[in-house]
C-alpha cells in the first residue's frame, strides 16, 4: 500500500504546481534622503510592477537613521504625486517597526498596476533604504 501511496503523492503535488496559479509580488530596492525643507520632505521609489493579487504592501528598512521623535512615514501610492491615490495611508516609521512594515490596502490594487513607495518627512533629515514587495 505504502509503494502505491508514495508515488501517487508525488505526482498529485506535481500536477498541482503546474495546474496552480503562481505570482509573486516584485522585490523592489529602495534608498531615501529626505529633509523637510527640500520637495516639502517628500521622495519616491521607482515603480514597483504588482505580480499578484494579495492585497498587502511589504516594506523591509535594512539601514536607516531613523530616530523615535521622528514623524517619518512611508505609503504606498498609484504615482509619485502627493494628489495621487493613496493604497496605505501613511504608515509611521520608527525604529522599532522599521524593520519590517506590512500593511493592507485600503484601495484594491490589480495585478501588473506600478505602484510608488513615498517617503515623508515632517520634523529631521531621514536616510533609510532597503527593499519592498506591491
Amino acid at each position: 500500500m505504502k509503494k502505491k501511496l508514495i508515488p501517487g503523492l508525488l505526482i498529485t503535488a506535481f500536477l498541482f504546481s503546474i495546474v496552480a496559479p503562481t505570482g509573486f509580488a516584485q522585490k523592489k530596492s529602495f534608498s531615501f534622503n529626505v529633509t523637510p525643507n527640500q520637495n516639502s520632505g517628500v521622495a519616491y521609489s521607482a515603480p514597483n510592477p504588482k505580480d499578484d493579487s494579495e492585497q498587502k504592501g511589504y516594506i523591509y528598512t535594512t539601514k536607516h537613521n531613523i530616530i523615535s521623535t521622528d514623524k517619518y512615514y512611508y505609503n504606498i501610492k498609484k504615482s509619485a504625486s502627493i494628489s495621487s491615490i493613496s493604497y496605505t495611508g501613511y504608515i509611521r516609521v520608527t525604529p522599532s517597526n522599521a524593520k519590517k512594515i506590512v500593511k493592507s490596502y485600503g484601495n484594491k490594487a490589480t495585478k501588473g498596476q506600478k505602484l510608488i513607495l513615498q517617503a515623508d518627512t515632517d520634523v529631521y533629515s531621514v536616510y533609510s533604504e532597503g527593499y519592498w514587495y506591491s
